[in-house]
């Protein structure tokens, strides 16, 4: 963009949560474009949730060439408008400070019906009385690898006294099992059907994890993959299990 402009554009990329612009506008999670102070694309926007994301994002579905396009031209647009000195009203940006609380999903562990992606149903049972660590992944997103190859070491190091869950979201089910064939999990992987993602929540960007306790109740969501994220995904199981 920099050099389609002559370099009369500066791009920054801002880590979420060390983030300037997060702080001065609210933003409680990302992906989040501005062009100055012009809101372009919300979260929302790039939801993942594929073919049956109903969230009404500009961007739906993400992986769609033509969406990828539409964003780019709309980015360009309002850059060359800005440069030009136009005025420029942009989305709501009281939306990327409000919208976060519905995309964390329920409160609490949502009580549902889920098949493994074997078919086997998962016995909710699992879910009682102990931590649960849910991470929201991709096949194609790189850091979700990373983190559900070590995942299986977090359930080997707790056992029965925290629950790995896996929900694969924008993913077909072919691909999740042959990634999952290559790490060899031992906690249940589930596909992002729209009902379990309306459960725990829309999926703007991904990983997504959220950790809940041992009474059920959200205690932390991390978003996207610091380098510390494994470190995070610990101390927060390691709260939610009392200290131990």
């Amino acid at each position: 963009m920099a050099k389609e402009f002559d370099g009369r554009v500066k791009v920054v990329v801002e880590e979420y949560g060390n983030s300037p612009m997060a702080t001065r506008f609210g933003v409680r999670r990302y992906p989040v474009v501005f062009v100055d102070d012009v809101l372009v694309a919300r979260p929302k926007d790039f939801g993942f949730g594929g073919e049956d994301d109903i969230s009404g994002g500009l961007y739906v579905p993400w992986l769609d060439p033509a969406n990828q396009r539409r964003f780019k031209d709309d980015l360009r647009r309002t850059v060359a408008r800005r440069l030009a000195g136009d005025a420029v009203t942009g989305l709501n940006v009281a939306d990327v400070a409000t919208e976060a609380d519905a995309s964390e999903g329920a409160p609490t562990m949502p009580t549902l019906s889920m098949k493994d992606i074997s078919g086997a149903a998962v016995d909710p049972a699992r879910f009682s009385n102990r931590p649960v660590i849910v991470e929201l992944w991709a096949t194609w997103c790189p850091p979700c690898r990373s983190t559900m190859a070590w995942l299986p070491s977090l359930q080997k190091k707790y056992g029965n006294r925290a629950t790995v869950l896996a929900i694969a979201v924008d993913s077909s089910l072919e691909d999740v099992r042959k990634m999952a064939g290559s790490f060899k999990p031992n906690y249940p992987i589930v596909m992002g059907t729209p009902e379990v993602i309306k459960a725990f929540g829309a999926v703007a960007a991904v990983p997504k994890l959220i950790i809940y306790d041992g009474q059920g109740r959200r205690t932390k969501v991390l978003y996207g993959a610091p380098p510390d994220l494994h470190q995070q995904i610990e101390a927060a199981v390691k709260t939610a299990a009392g200290g131990r």
